[in-house]
């Protein structure tokens, strides 16, 4: 929290960046949920740590609101979401796969941050793929974020094996039960630090994409559309005052800068997604 407030000097109010979401009674924090990945955690301590809570508590504050985070699984926040038990979540948009943004929620019309999606090995094994259709040889792991109902697999594949966490799917490439997995960077970084297990990106198909989702019946927020759009501002706020770039340093992430892109976030609106974002 020092490092936040060491960064940039607090702005008063959200019209400052073009985002009323006011009245004159003191608002309730809102609540952000995080699910445990590399881009954010409890740690041992009871604290919410990694770079996504950094970056939303400082665009928070832009908008002279208050923060508290939840911790739980994927799917859960999205019910919370839809139902108003939480305010603000990050969902996931899989390109070729069956994750896709829930409907019915207020989110931008452009991601947050798109990753390449790709299929790793523990290095040296020497598994070699150069098309899609050599992937049906081998096992693949891959996190669960659809409901059973609405799971697809990729391209066809009858391979595919589903795991709740990115915990899971490692030690289950770990122990030889599976040959590939579905990861972007910042896990498969993660991966390698933490377990010590030096992974190897194989094969390149897709794309992962990144975007904040607002409630659209919470009542902690007046105007869910005018905060979303606040939420934008406060972006390209943080992004010019070298705010991401501080922040994704502290985490050793500065590896992500360039998939922080900000061409179009000008352009950028908030809408209800719809069943087929």
């Amino acid at each position: 929290m020092l490092l936040l407030c060491l960064l940039f000097p607090p702005l008063h109010t959200q019209a400052q960046i073009g985002a009323p979401d006011t009245k004159t009674t003191t608002l309730e924090p809102l609540i952000v949920a995080v699910t445990a990945s590399a881009y954010g955690s409890l740690d041992k301590q009871g604290r919410t740590r990694g770079i996504t809570p950094d970056l939303v508590r400082a665009a928070a504050k832009l908008l002279g609101r208050e923060v508290e985070f939840i911790h739980m699984p994927y799917l859960r926040a999205v019910h919370e979401l839809k139902t108003g038990g939480i305010d603000i979540m990050h969902g996931l948009h899989v390109e070729q796969g069956s994750t896709h943004l829930p409907a019915g929620v207020v989110t931008t019309t452009t991601p947050h941050f798109v990753l390449p999606l790709s299929l790793y090995s523990v290095a040296n094994r020497g598994i070699k793929v150069q098309r899609w259709s050599q992937v049906s040889e081998y096992r693949v792991g891959s996190v669960r974020l659809a409901p059973t109902d609405q799971r697809t697999d990729s391209y066809g594949q009858g391979n595919t094996y589903y795991f709740k966490d990115v915990a899971s799917l490692t030690k289950a490439l770990l122990a030889k039960r599976i040959d590939l997995a579905t990861l972007e960077p910042v896990s498969a970084e993660r991966i390698s630090k933490i377990l010590g297990a030096k992974l190897e990106r194989v094969f390149v198909y897709g794309s992962l994409k990144s975007f904040r989702l607002f409630s659209p019946v919470s009542p902690r927020m007046h105007n869910v559309i005018a905060l979303c759009q606040g939420f934008i501002a406060a972006r390209m706020t943080l992004f010019d005052r070298g705010v991401y770039e501080t922040v994704l340093t502290a985490n050793e992430m500065a590896f992500l800068l360039p998939y922080y892109k900000q061409q179009d976030q000008a352009s950028t609106s908030c809408h209800i997604s719809r069943a087929d974002d």
